[in-house]
């Protein structure tokens, strides 16, 4: 689906805004919103190249950066890295050969960290791409990115 398509399916306004660019990051195959998807956006919502830039940047969740296939999302809140978050983000740093921000060189993975995640019961958590992991240890970590390489 293009942009364009997107843009089409949703009313004109600035309320729509984070619908549209999840949409469309989740349409590009590098997962992120580029310099024209940014241009376009806020031509249809009749904004700033610069207003629809800061919404970009705000939100975590939102990149202008390429990803990987799988954006993994650990949780840095204060009570995840009381339970290892610190540990596991360099577990996971070793074990993906790339550190918090790279891609894998086969694209298939980004390391990312993120704000409370809302599992602090769970902890530590971490996202992949929607699908959410908890009470994560190196063991399980391991198994959760295996799964995914394959």
């Amino acid at each position: 689906m293009t942009t364009k398509d997107i843009l089409t399916n949703h009313p004109a306004t600035k309320d729509n805004i984070l619908m549209i660019l999840h949409e469309i990051q989740n349409n590009n195959t590098d997962n992120r919103i580029n310099e024209n998807d940014i241009k376009e956006v806020a031509s249809f919502l009749n904004t700033t190249y610069a207003e629809v830039y800061g919404v970009i940047t705000y939100y975590s969740m939102l990149s202008v950066k390429p990803r990987g296939k799988y954006i993994i999302r650990l949780c840095k809140s204060p009570m995840c890295r009381m339970l290892g978050a610190t540990d596991l983000l360099e577990f996971m740093e070793r074990e993906l050969k790339i550190e918090a921000g790279e891609i894998t060189p086969d694209n298939l993975f980004t390391i990312e960290t993120t704000e409370c995640l809302g599992e602090c019961d769970k902890s530590p958590v971490l996202m992949i791409n929607e699908d959410l992991y908890t009470n994560l240890d190196a063991t399980k970590i391991k198994t959760i990115i295996d799964k995914y390489r394959k």
